[in-house]
């Protein structure tokens, strides 16, 4: 996860930060119009107006590091009505306005600056980073933040202004970076359909191709307390699901953890001293910090000695830390190999399915179009993984989609078709989206092909990415094919699985045509980090041998502020709780997980309950809490799986309203 959820997020738009909350452009101390009576702000005459006293400010000195002049600071004239309840003419649909202005004015700034010293082939490249520096500065960021994360993106960054046809327009940028808020302006939608390529979907098969096909209908194994099932001759399969690990090799224990930046526990500079109640733990940190190394050889070493009958593992994703001010490709290597490393000694002869996380490219979020000029590619990356996978993958198999892009395709010994997606292209801090919008469809038409093939094989298959595709953070061109592709294979994707979050969720797909029937479900695998103000876990799943759907899940954790009382010895890792058990359910078929939901939606102490397994039963979230709006957010994030698409969670509600004394139970 890519400082996701969180109040104050760092975006670097085209070489400018902006705030997407926290300070903002708020003034907190000036009375702003009451609700119902919003102002109004033109935006042209805002970014007008602010143009020149910014260029004037960037241009006078170097600003100081406890310099902080938000933009609405510089215009006296505006503070009032930004400091209130405001809209921005033409930008109707913007659901945070503050957001989204600051987003619009970062980007305005840059884009004009970067013009005025490039324009024709004139003028000097440094002197365009001077200003993005400086721009991030007002925005309040400490100075090596801006620095390195300008120093890093710059060059990809020009590359997509000099090559772009046309230019960019500061909506263009923040209708991807802020799709999550919908800052689109009114008439120039990025959700409409027609901008981006399509997948050619074929058509279904007849019966008879496929009888196999029939494994869906096949009844799981027996694993828990409820009802018995029907027996197999053979042994559910056991696979670990792991993700999210974020090693911090310079994690240091008793830092500062409040260190003001993005990401804390480690020296950075100008860290004031610690004291009792901001040093970092010795397991980890509840703050925004990332994992030191004994607390990742722990969760490995742990899931060895409690399962000791492990048939796969499937890894989606993130070993690298949050630093993203601070990595080279040589940091972000070495962090990779030293966890693979742990993997092949702690689970030998084990195969372990692995994907690539956002973080693992360098800079981060950054995958290239296999298009651009090699030095730009993210040939590099698909290297270093072919050579470290070799140990678990058939590369020699795989090499031609691995070196396109990242993605493969195996068939595993107990005969489950594996597919690993490179889903990060769709990951909205992506700056390659601006290139191209839709550069990442040849490996969803691979995605489609290969479903295709399986189903003429009577194959089943799960299916591994790192960013859920229904995730807000997913671009929708991406998150709108690929919702098609699951829709025409859900009879033979058995199951999917994700990252990215961190947080302890699923995800009902359901049909296009009828937002009451669900026909997938994809599990996140939360995260083995503690970033941010979370519990580590890991997950452990039964399958049924013969139809690979899954029968039974786990969650594993331990108590970060019980496991920080006691750094000598190891955490008590405990089983959080058993999926059937916990929910009182007959089954895990798509069947018994919407009758779940829906009575999520008719009762709030059930949503409430699932929202708290969701955080992982974290001390700082719980404490926090969650009721209405946020609650009623958990339950339609279960639902939805494309961005702008909330209609199963209107139908959900419907339904509960319609039928206020149905069950979910079997019992």
């Amino acid at each position: 996860m890519d400082v996701l959820n969180r109040a104050l997020t760092v975006v670097l738009v085209f070489g400018v930060f902006f705030y997407l909350g926290g300070s903002g452009v708020r003034a907190a101390d000036t009375p702003g119009s009451p609700r119902g009576s919003p102002y109004r702000i033109d935006l042209a005459q805002y970014n007008q107006a602010l143009l020149p006293r910014v260029r004037a400010l960037l241009e006078a000195a170097e600003l100081s590091e406890e310099e902080n002049v938000p933009f609405f600071e510089l215009l006296p004239e505006y503070r009032e009505r930004l400091s209130g309840n405001f809209l921005i003419d033409g930008f109707a649909r913007a659901r945070d306005a503050a957001r989204c202005l600051t987003c619009m004015s970062s980007s305005y700034l840059f884009l004009q600056l970067y013009n005025e010293t490039l324009a024709n082939g004139q003028g000097n490249t440094e002197r365009v980073w001077t200003f993005a520096r400086g721009i991030c500065r007002l925005l309040g960021f400490k100075r090596y933040l801006c620095d390195g994360v300008v120093t890093m993106n710059g060059e990809v960054i020009d590359y997509v202004l000099r090559n772009r046809t046309p230019f960019p327009e500061p909506e263009d940028i923040c209708q991807v970076f802020l799709q999550e808020l919908d800052c689109v302006r009114d008439g120039r939608n990025i959700l409409e359909a027609e901008l981006f390529r399509s997948v050619e979907i074929a058509p279904h098969l007849p019966a008879s191709v496929f009888a196999a096909n029939q494994l869906g209908s096949c009844p799981s194994g027996e694993l828990s307390s409820r009802p018995p099932h029907k027996k197999y001759a053979k042994a559910p399969l056991t696979i670990v699901h792991l993700t999210d690990i974020h090693y911090d090799p310079e994690y240091v224990v008793g830092v500062n953890a409040d260190c003001g930046a993005e990401a804390c526990c480690r020296p950075l500079p100008d860290l004031s001293p610690a004291t009792v109640s901001n040093a970092a733990g010795y397991w980890g940190d509840y703050r925004d910090c990332d994992t030191p190394w004994h607390a990742v050889v722990d969760v490995m070493e742990h899931i060895r000695k409690q399962h000791p009958k492990i048939d796969a593992i499937y890894f989606t994703g993130d070993i690298v830390h949050h630093f993203t001010w601070n990595t080279t490709v040589e940091t972000n290597e070495a962090a990779m190999r030293q966890v693979f490393q742990l993997m092949k000694r702690t689970f030998p002869g084990i195969p372990i399915f692995p994907v690539l996380g956002n973080h693992e490219s360098h800079p981060a979020n950054l995958y290239a179009p296999h298009t651009v000029e090699p030095s730009y590619r993210s040939d590099y990356l698909y290297n270093f993984i072919a050579r470290e996978w070799a140990d678990w993958l058939p590369i020699d198999k795989i090499r031609p989609t691995l070196a396109e892009g990242g993605y493969y395709t195996v068939r595993t010994p107990f005969g489950l078709r594996i597919i690993g997606l490179n889903n990060n292209p769709c990951f909205v801090h992506n700056f390659w989206l601006f290139y191209s919008l839709d550069y990442y469809m040849p490996q969803l038409q691979w995605l489609h092909d290969t479903l295709l093939a399986a189903e003429k094989a009577n194959e089943r298959v799960h299916i591994l990415a790192h960013v859920p595709s229904y995730d807000d953070s997913c671009f929708v061109g991406w998150t709108r094919e690929y919702r098609k592709i699951v829709a025409r294979f859900a009879h033979i994707i058995a199951a999917q699985f994700n990252g990215h979050s961190h947080v302890d969720e699923f995800n009902l797909y359901y049909a296009r045509d009828d937002p009451t029937r669900p026909v997938s479900v994809a599990w996140n695998g939360g995260s083995t980090t503690t970033f941010t103000k979370l519990n580590p876990n890991y997950k452990v799943f039964q399958f049924d041998p013969v139809s690979f759907d899954p029968i039974e899940q786990e969650t594993w954790m331990y108590n970060l502020t019980e496991a920080n009382l006691t750094p000598d010895r190891r955490p008590s890792w405990y089983r959080l709780y058993s999926f059937r058990d916990y929910y009182q359910l007959e089954d895990m078929s798509l069947e018994s997980l919407h009758r779940l939901v829906l009575q999520f939606a008719r009762s709030e102490p059930h949503l409430e309950r699932y929202w708290r397994a969701k955080q992982k039963y974290s001390d700082p979230l719980l404490q926090e809490g969650c009721t209405g709006t946020c609650l009623r957010n958990a339950l339609c994030a279960i639902v939805r799986t494309e961005h702008d698409d909330d209609s199963a969670c209107r139908v959900l509600y419907e339904q509960a309203a319609a039928q206020p004394e149905a069950t979910v139970s079997n019992d």
